[in-house]
Order: C-alpha cells, then structure tokens, then sequence
C-alpha cells in the first residue's frame, strides 16, 4: 500500500467518524426538541422520517450514540435513550450541530446579501468560513439537497440565482397557503387524537422556554414538522411531497431573521389555536384560518 492510499484510507475512516458523530448530534436534537427522556426508544423509521434520511444513516448515528454512552440497544425494543438530552453528556454532540448550524445561517445570510458570487470553490469556502473539508462537505451535501446549490466540474459550486429574490420567498407562500387550507379541505381528512396531542405538547413547550434554547435550525424544522404533520390528515402523499419541496426552498429565507421571538410566539399560539379547531373537527373553519395564517406578515419562514 502506498503513502497515498494509506492516507486516503486515512481521511475515509475519519470522514465516516465525523458523519457519524454529527447524525448523532442530529439525532440527539431531535430528542430534545421532542422532550424525550432515558429509556424512551429511538426508533429507526420514525427518525429517519422526522430527518429525512434514510435508516441506513440513522443506524450509524444510533451505533455512535451507542458508542458516546448516549443511548444503548435493549432485546427487543431496538435503541433507547441512555442519558437525557439535556445531560451534560449530551452537550458535545448539540454543540456540534450548532456550530453546523451557525455557519449554515451564515453561509445563507451571505448568499442573501449578495456578499458571496454566484460561483465558488471549496477553498474559498473552507477559508471565508474556517471549516475542515469534510465539515463543508457536509453543508454543501445538505445545501444541494435542498436546492440553491449546484455542483460544477472540479472543486467549484454554484448558487441558484433564483433563490435570493424576495418574489421566490413570495411566491412559496403563496403556494402554501394553497396547498395546506386544500389538504384540510378534503373530504376525508382526519387528525387522530394522539398527533393532536402531541402536535399541542411540543406547541406549550415552546411557549414555556423552550423556544429561547433552540438553535435557528431546530425553530425551522419544529414548524415545518407541525404544519407536515398537519397537512398528512388528508392521507395524500402528494401534498406531503410538494409541501417539503417548498419547505427545502423557503428554509434559506428562514435562515436570514429569526429574530422576533414575540412574533413567533405570536405564531405558535396561533398553532394551538389551530389544533383546537382540528380537535373539535370544525375542517371549514381550521381551514379557514390556516389560510389566514399563512397570509399574515411573518417573520421569514415561522409559520
């Protein structure tokens, strides 16, 4: 073997440990976000749902909880919590997901204020943002994904000149406050009970503190989930799938303010006041005021 495979290699095992390392970052803010507590089961589906991922990388970043003493695997019930969330053990793997965040924010908030080009190398981005490879790696993997990044031959990239315009943002939701009020319209939705519940609890947590912990990141995704979780009563993958395609889009807005905590607020006491309509299947209504919701001036991306 030469120098240079062993290297490779080398940066291989390590790149796979960094991955490792930051699913299961992911996976632990999950859990918080969720108020999950030691012996509670992470289950592989539900995760990889709630991430979007696939099980295979939700298996790794359970196997390196395993390995952090974070969380343990039990015959017959999979993984569970081994440590609370919000245990100091837990704190390394959180701060890690909000550095990735930070940077994200910051990679967003450059490309929104037209202070980086539209084509850039991996260089020029390790620099400006002081990253290893694998850890840009990682952000422009996720960037990519979502849309407003696009890979050019070599080590250079290209941001989508579409997705810094004020009319794109618009023109997102707008689409949703077609989309969502539809979904609750249809003559067969129905929200059972139980998501009810759950959709309320994770709402009053936010209200009672939880909201002033959360990295820009977890506040984006806590609502994208309740209106997913909202909008999949009407038992219609399509509307699933065209509401996270925009979701992907509008996250890059998202990222440039969340600074009016009393406007989100605002927004999650409409969220609850939403689930009581739901509750009391009053659909026309629930309807109603979802599109309302949506209309409103909001801070970027809350609703």
């Amino acid at each position: 073997m030469t120098a240079i495979d062993s290297s490779r290699q080398r940066s291989a095992r390590n790149g796979g440990s960094e991955r490792a390392e930051h699913l299961a970052g992911l996976i632990m803010a999950l859990a918080r976000r969720e108020g999950m507590k030691a012996g509670d089961r992470l289950i592989e589906q539900r995760l990889a749902d709630a991430l979007d991922l696939s099980r295979a990388p939700i298996r790794l970043g359970l196997k390196a909880l395993e390995a952090a003493g974070l969380a343990r695997g039990e015959p017959h019930r999979g993984f569970v919590l081994a440590k609370n969330p919000t245990s100091g053990a837990a704190q390394p793997a959180l701060a890690a997901i909000r550095r990735s965040e930070q940077v994200y924010a910051n990679i967003a908030g450059d490309v929104l204020a037209s202070r980086l080009p539209f084509d850039v190398t991996e260089a020029e981005l390790m620099r400006r943002y002081d990253l290893s490879r694998a850890e840009l790696q990682r952000l422009l993997d996720r960037i990519a994904a979502e849309g407003w990044i696009a890979r050019l031959p070599g080590y250079g990239w290209r941001f989508a000149e579409t997705v810094s315009s004020p009319k794109a943002q618009a023109k997102a939701m707008a689409f949703r406050a077609v989309i969502e009020p539809a979904a609750i319209a249809q003559p067969d939705f129905m929200l059972s009970q139980e998501v009810i519940a759950r959709l309320r609890e994770r709402q009053q947590r936010l209200l009672e503190g939880e909201l002033e912990k959360m990295t820009i990141g977890e506040i984006y995704h806590s609502g994208c989930e309740f209106h997913e979780q909202i909008i999949r009563g009407a038992g219609n993958p399509f509307f699933i799938e065209a509401l996270r395609r925009v979701n992907a889009i509008r996250r890059l807005f998202a990222y440039r303010s969340f600074t009016d905590r009393d406007c989100m607020r605002r927004h999650i006491r409409e969220h609850l006041r939403l689930l009581e309509i739901l509750e009391a299947q009053q659909y026309a209504e629930a309807a109603e005021l979802l599109a309302k919701h949506l209309q409103r001036p909001l801070v970027q991306g809350v609703s």
